[in-house]
């Protein structure tokens, strides 16, 4: 997560620094969060307007790689032009 003002950035520092300190490295750039679910108090974060959160559910082994591309380059990676692979079902992991 971006800090909104460096009056925020020095407050997490000095008071949350282990936080600030992961902020820095990584969620700046975006990425994937891992911690508790909702039911056992989730994650304390903050968001910038014009953010997207993607739900639990929607995020998989499928669906990961096409978050990170656009998280990446700001654009899917066909979006100009490109062989698109044909995705088969039956072959997903727990699919019939």
């Amino acid at each position: 997560m971006p800090f909104k003002s460096d009056k925020q950035k020095r407050w997490m520092h000095a008071n949350k620094p282990e936080m600030a300190k992961k902020w820095e490295k990584k969620y700046q750039q975006g990425g994937k969060l891992n911690g508790p679910s909702h039911d056992k108090g989730g994650i304390p974060i903050e968001v910038e307007g014009g953010e997207y959160v993607i739900k639990k559910d929607s995020v998989n082994p499928e669906t990961e790689p096409i978050l990170e591309e656009i998280n990446k380059t700001g654009k899917l990676k066909y979006q100009c032009g490109g062989k698109i692979p044909v995705y088969d079902a039956r072959k997903r992991k727990g699919g019939k």
